[in-house]
């Protein structure tokens, strides 16, 4: 029988939360993630058991966060009772026609700041569901998307036939390069550190040569310039399809202004780079100490802005910071938005990583997805490829994505290497005989003091001992990282009051270097 009353369970479990919050190394997401429709359900002097939404989550928080959860509701309830994960399918939250919808996109926005008019977002916090495009009618169908001519280079709709003065009409750009179709704003992931470039985007493509002009996106390779360009003009394409819009990156507009001088064409080149309805050049700093295609850049630059014509551009830096650019072209670059992306930070990488996993439609733990975003954090690209690289492990192999299969597969993605094993086994081995416990007791869950000191010593040597992170000594200890910092931290207490455990952890921790 329950010591407890159903509010009061709610009351220590409140409690419990915020004790864990407090320890979480994590974000808020994360938290939210594994905890937030998480539930004390019972409690009595012996047991507590703890409810979850489905059976996935049961087995993380069993796996990975028992020791978290059962340390956290200790230290509310003054006792330490056996804790168990149960399931309790009434707490997912209802998810409609979620069976209708044949792929489902993640985006990161703020739930308090979505209106009616809602292009520039505060930084986000939270993670929605979108329905893909089939399933907004305000998007035109495959049928009926404006798709390149062969002729003249411009969108036109299918099955719309030309009049015979469109058939006849010479159109003096020439055909533009075809637009990525897979780039788009609806697969597009926004979070903090992207927004305000998606939005000024989404923006430019609503309102081409109107309100931001020009738009010039900065930051490092990799993060989504030249996703949001192509955004851009497929948006603006499929809004109004006579617009004439080229794509280009810097070299090969230089290439092309070359070619065109070797050859006496100057004059079509012109006309075709200044009779545009938007202009789009990605990696612009590579024309820097170019002059003649400086100077040719310049003009076009001014013929486009006088005529309204929207100009896009990219850098991996700021104008200012383009010294080799010539100042006249740096000015004309800052009288525009500037707006950066920076790497993305957890929430986005989690997000992406789910996206683009469920893409590849593989089955990865939430656990391996966490930890991934932990480690992965230089750019978008990088966790492309890490999702492709694991992909094409688990069709070769046939193994499940679990974590011992990320560490073996891409440890030269993660910041820090995978420790030594035999280091590790030397530092268990030499802290179970010590204590007088075997080494599968400190792997395993047996929560006995003596089991517990040896386990928390172990990880605390390894994290001293190795470069191994908070994440890759919770695959060894089959522990959270969380639960690995906790852990870690009681250790560092107690060395610094007590001088007995000082001296036995310093004098482990000189056997195990002798023994190397």
């Amino acid at each position: 029988m329950d010591f407890y009353s159903e509010a009061e369970l709610s009351g220590i479990w409140q409690a419990t939360i915020v004790s864990m919050r407090r320890r979480w190394e994590g974000s808020n997401q994360s938290f939210e993630l594994w905890f937030g429709l998480v539930k004390l359900a019972s409690l009595d002097a012996n047991s507590a058991a703890i409810a979850c939404e489905n059976k996935m989550k049961q087995s993380v928080l069993t796996e990975r966060y028992l020791d978290f959860i059962s340390d956290s509701l200790e230290e509310v309830i003054g006792y330490s009772p056996t804790v168990s994960i149960t399931v309790d399918p009434s707490l997912a939250p209802p998810l409609a026609a979620a069976a209708e919808e044949p792929f489902i996109r993640t985006e990161i926005v703020d739930a308090d700041s979505v209106g009616e008019d809602d292009e520039l977002l505060p930084p986000p916090v939270v993670i929605r569901r979108l329905k893909n495009d089939s399933a907004d009618p305000s998007r035109e169908s495959d049928a009926s998307r404006p798709t390149p001519s062969k002729k003249t280079g411009k969108a036109e709709k299918k099955p719309a036939p030309q009049t015979e003065d469109e058939e006849n009409r010479e159109d003096p750009a020439p055909a533009r390069p075809s637009l990525n179709d897979d780039y788009t704003f609806e697969n597009f992931i926004v979070g903090r550190s992207n927004h305000f470039a998606h939005a000024a985007a989404l923006r430019v493509a609503d309102n081409v040569g109107m309100k931001i002009n020009p738009l010039f996106i900065w930051g490092a390779s990799g993060l989504g310039k030249t996703h949001l360009m192509y955004a851009i003009a497929n948006r603006a394409m499929n809004r109004d399809p006579r617009l004439k819009v080229v794509y280009v990156k810097a070299e090969e507009f230089m290439n092309e202004l070359i070619k065109s001088i070797q050859s006496g064409k100057t004059a079509e080149f012109r006309q075709k780079y200044r009779t545009l309805d938007m202009l789009l050049i990605d990696d612009i700093q590579f024309i820097a100490g170019k002059d003649s295609t400086q100077t040719e850049f310049f003009h076009t630059f001014d013929a486009l802005y006088e005529d309204k014509k929207q100009i896009i551009l990219t850098s991996d830096r700021p104008p200012k910071e383009l010294t080799a650019l010539e100042e006249r072209i740096r000015t004309r670059c800052e009288a525009g938005l500037l707006v950066d992306i920076q790497p993305p930070d957890y929430e986005l990488r989690m997000a992406i990583l789910r996206d683009k996993i469920n893409q590849s439609d593989m089955e990865v733990p939430l656990e391996v997805i966490d930890f991934l975003a932990q480690n992965l954090q230089e750019n978008i690209r990088q966790l492309e490829g890490v999702v492709k690289k694991l992909a094409m492990k688990h069709l070769l192999s046939g193994d499940p994505i679990n974590m011992e299969m990320v560490l073996r597969t891409v440890p030269e993605y993660l910041h820090a290497s995978e420790p030594v094993t035999e280091t590790v086994n030397r530092i268990i081995a030499d802290v179970a005989a010590h204590y007088g416990v075997g080494p599968d007791d400190i792997l395993g869950k047996d929560r006995k003091k003596n089991i517990q000191t040896a386990r928390n010593v172990s990880m605390y040597l390894v994290r001293n001992m190795t470069s191994a992170s908070l994440p890759q000594i919770g695959v060894y200890f089959n522990r959270d990282h969380s639960t690995v910092h906790s852990n870690i931290g009681k250790v560092e207490s107690e060395l610094s009051s007590d001088a007995v455990f000082e001296a036995t952890v310093g004098e482990l921790m000189k056997e195990i270097k002798q023994g190397n």
